[in-house]
């Protein structure tokens, strides 16, 4: 009898701890990925490709690419420091609108630190007043929504109408460990589930993509740790671990002071992670950063990594001089289909002979040849070719 009622008494009290806590990472086997770091692809090869020149008028200048995010037959473009806009074009690279309600006030940002679209609406997070304003995919502003945090927010990510993700920004912590996401409902705005812990110094270190969401799988990948994560409303898993080998910065370096991580850093070789996540039908893509000697005799090299799905194999990229004549194609940023988006900076495309930029609009029979001097980036929707060893 008393056996009975202790092992009743401890499920009841095992219960009750479980509904009043937030619940944690679910412990799970992840896939391991190696990263072969001396087998690195000289240059980009695709089975096909589109050019997408954006159209260039007084209002329609992107300054930067920080975001790319691609609605239908829509392009929505985040550039958050340099006009401090969220642009609207066409696929065809047409210019539709753009926001840029810089002010104090209702519908208006400090400027635009993060983009997402969910639900027909496009949003848009400024953390120094600490709300999330909403427009419709036309542009127009519909409502706003406050930040239920006092700590600062990095960035966020709908998972789906009841619940949303904010990446919570870690430098407060300095060199103690933080859990970086937390996932609230939307119509209590309480907490549900936290983790993914790191030295929240890592945060000094960010980059605008760190969600990526695909087939219903929302992903997370932090800039300096080594985990995909998947993030649901009911639990945060490890999906994949990136094994980056003897030279990753650890959680012993990172735990370091700043200067004398500083120091390591420029004396030591090193790899890290640089997230950039970005997910279609055949691929996941991520970026990741290295130096062989140490930062004051090597410098930073970084590299995209593409890991085929159907036959797990991971092909490794340098970020720049890595297309047509050693041009600098761009990201991915986004993917759709079968597809990724990145692009070129105008000043590189401009880097192109006659010969080749003649011979990639003859491959690209659909570019809108009008608006590919025009002095915006051009937009390359490309598919990789496969086999490249």
């Amino acid at each position: 009898m008393k056996k009975a009622f202790f092992i009743a008494f401890s499920a009841f009290l095992l219960n009750v701890s479980c509904k009043e806590s937030v619940k944690k990472e679910i412990a799970t086997g992840p896939m391991e990925l190696t990263i072969a770091m001396e087998d690195i692809q000289p240059a980009y090869a695709f089975s096909k490709f589109d050019l997408v020149p954006l159209e260039l008028n007084d209002l329609s200048l992107v300054g930067a690419i920080d975001k790319l995010i691609v609605e239908k037959d829509k392009l929505f473009i985040l550039d958050k420091e340099v006009t401090k806009s969220v642009f609207c074009f066409s696929t065809a690279g047409k210019f539709l609108f753009k926001i840029n309600n810089i002010g104090e006030g209702d519908g208006k940002f400090s400027k635009p630190f993060d983009l997402n679209l969910f639900n027909e609406s496009l949003q848009i997070l400024d953390i120094i007043q600490k709300k999330i304003l909403v427009f419709d995919l036309e542009g127009n502003y519909k409502h706003e929504k406050p930040v239920p945090f006092e700590e600062q927010v990095v960035n966020f990510f709908p998972i789906n109408q009841d619940f949303t993700a904010y990446h919570m920004d870690g430098r407060s912590f300095g060199s103690e460990e933080t859990d970086f996401i937390r996932v609230l409902g939307n119509k209590d705005s309480t907490i549900s589930i936290q983790g993914v812990s790191d030295i929240g110094s890592t945060d000094a270190y960010q980059v605008p993509i760190e969600f990526s969401q695909h087939d219903g799988n929302v992903r997370f990948l932090h800039a300096w740790t080594d985990t995909i994560y998947n993030i649901s409303e009911k639990g945060i898993e490890a999906d994949y671990i990136l094994n980056f080998g003897a030279d990753r910065l650890d959680k012993k370096v990172k735990k370091l002071p700043l200067m004398d991580m500083r120091k390591f850093i420029m004396g030591n070789p090193y790899v890290f992670n640089a997230a950039n996540l970005v997910e279609n039908e055949e691929y996941l893509s991520f970026q990741w950063t290295r130096s062989v000697a140490g930062y004051a005799n090597s410098e930073d090299q970084t590299y995209v990594s593409y890991y085929r799905k159907s036959t797990e194999k991971l092909d490794h990229f340098p970020l720049l001089e890595n297309w047509v004549e050693k041009v600098n194609l761009q990201g991915p940023l986004y993917g759709a289909g079968e597809w990724f988006f990145g692009y070129l900076n105008y000043e590189d495309w401009n880097k192109l002979s006659a010969e080749s930029k003649d011979d990639l609009i003859i491959q690209n029979s659909n570019v809108n040849a009008e608006y590919l001097d025009a002095g915006n980036p051009i937009i390359v929707k490309y598919r990789l070719k496969e086999g490249y060893k």
